[in-house]
């Protein structure tokens, strides 16, 4: 069990954080014969024994008060997972782009490589340096977090999920939900000559992890190329949370 979101020392939480990333590729290696079979129906992806679903009622065109969730049962295991989802599913809504958000987070803590990609892949323009300017020392210890400092809070990526509140130690609520709402009109399907792109400004719903629960995230469509979302903005998610009253056990 951790100690508020960081854990009991900085080894001893890297090994166990590790391990949820570990135990994902226990059946086997990465070669291309041992991948999960995949697929998609409808709005509902499912790779191995993961699935994610996204639902919303709006998309390009704005909808006033327009809603949006997309569940997961477990973060990707890896980069190829988040890839597959991203591609052939969530990449192609503004919502669901979004709520990849976190998985990503959680990913970069579990193997910083690996989040890496998995944010260069769904963000564009200047948003990644922005990311690494700011994550790692919200989420890991560092000269100016060190081990046990609650300013280095590994449960970040936890706080936008259902059901995780600073009382539970931001333990979610299983499956995994990211819900969002639409931002404002005047924000929605903005022509970018910068960007060669139409932005998008949504709003994520978080509990009770900061003094505001919208955390807005701005999300860009390329003129260009592959019709899929990326995120241009989202500094609102790599901010301090409140502090955990209760340990967080981790995301699966």
């Amino acid at each position: 069990m951790f100690s508020a979101c960081n854990g009991k020392s900085t080894k001893e939480a890297a090994d166990t954080f590790q391990q949820g990333y570990e135990d994902a590729q226990a059946d086997g290696d990465n070669s291309d014969a041992k991948k999960p079979e995949w697929s998609v129906s409808g709005n509902k992806l499912t790779y191995g024994s993961h699935t994610y679903t996204m639902q919303g009622d709006f998309d390009k065109d704005y909808v006033s008060g327009g809603k949006a969730k997309v569940t997961f049962t477990n973060v990707p295991s890896d980069y190829d997972e988040f890839r597959t989802v991203y591609e052939n599913l969530l990449g192609k809504t503004s919502y669901g782009v979004s709520a990849m958000l976190p998985m990503a987070f959680e990913l970069w803590g579990r193997d910083h490589e690996v989040g890496k990609q998995c944010l260069t892949l769904i963000t564009g323009g200047t948003c990644y340096n922005e990311i690494m300017r700011q994550l790692p020392d919200h989420m890991v210890p560092s000269d100016y977090a060190p081990a046990g400092d609650g300013y280095a809070q590994r449960c970040l990526p936890a706080a936008t999920l259902e059901g995780a509140t600073k009382e539970n130690g931001y333990n979610p609520t299983m499956p995994y939900t990211v819900n969002m709402t639409i931002g404002m009109q005047n924000t929605w399907g903005e022509e970018s000559e910068m960007l060669q792109a139409n932005v998008y400004k949504l709003n994520i719903i978080s509990g009770n992890a900061w003094s505001t629960p919208q955390r807005a995230v701005t999300v860009m469509l390329p003129w260009r190329g592959e019709q899929l979302y990326k995120v241009n903005n989202c500094s609102s998610l790599y901010v301090n949370i409140f502090v955990p009253r209760q340990d967080w056990n981790g995301l699966k």
